[in-house]
């Protein structure tokens, strides 16, 4: 297994579509706040492995080995998050951080087996889908902002961020909740939702990272 450092790094790649195209080395600086020189140094290392591929002023992506090895690091991840859950009774927001340190610390063997104790899910608890065979596309990409007003939609997936998670879960949303979009205000970027009589302010920033369908 790679170092944590690594991982995290094959992970950031991904999240910005670093399966089909380059990744600007600035983008993962910011995104891991790394500076720029330690950035270009573990992706030296990286490639040097075969896990990515670096092009001069594009940037990187990543390797068929590399996105293989990306694909496991989420499945395992997700799976312990499901695990949390159904099993030790974790909330949906306190999944994720426990996750993030437990990915590292697991073995191939454990998570086959966690696996099929959990059926064989196709998603996680947020919604996301688990990888199989190198399919790993997501199920559900469009998000609530693509809707309009007066419409009603099921929230099918939520992106791991936990201020919002904790928000949603103080709000009593969750997945597979019908939800009719009230008010969208362009001007100060919020969108008003409500569950059942229950009325709900989102910020667009956080209302993209909510993916439903009609």
């Amino acid at each position: 297994m790679l170092t944590e450092e690594k991982e995290d790094y094959l992970k950031a790649i991904l999240s910005h579509h670093g399966d089909t195209q380059y990744v600007t080395n600035k983008v993962l600086s910011q995104y891991l706040d790394i500076k720029p020189p330690s950035v270009s140094e573990m992706l030296n290392r990286l490639e040097k492995s075969n896990f990515v591929e670096t092009k001069p002023y594009k940037g990187v992506r990543l390797t068929e080995l590399g996105l293989s090895y990306t694909l496991d690091i989420i499945k395992r991840h997700r799976l312990i998050e499901l695990f949390l859950i159904k099993v030790l009774d974790y909330n949906w927001e306190e999944v994720h951080q426990e996750a993030e340190i437990l990915e590292h610390r697991v073995s191939r063997l454990f998570v086959e087996r966690l696996d099929k104790v959990l059926s064989y899910p196709k998603t996680c608890p947020h919604g996301g889908v688990i990888p199989r065979n190198n399919n790993y596309k997501e199920i559900y990409t469009q998000n609530l902002i693509e809707f309009d007003e007066d419409e009603v939609v099921t929230i099918e997936r939520v992106r791991d961020r936990t201020e919002l998670l904790i928000y949603l879960s103080s709000k009593d949303i969750s997945i597979g909740d019908r939800i009719h979009i009230v008010n969208k205000d362009d001007t100060n970027k919020v969108i008003l939702i409500q569950k059942d009589d229950i009325t709900t302010i989102l910020s667009y920033d956080n209302a993209r990272h909510i993916y439903v369908e009609k």
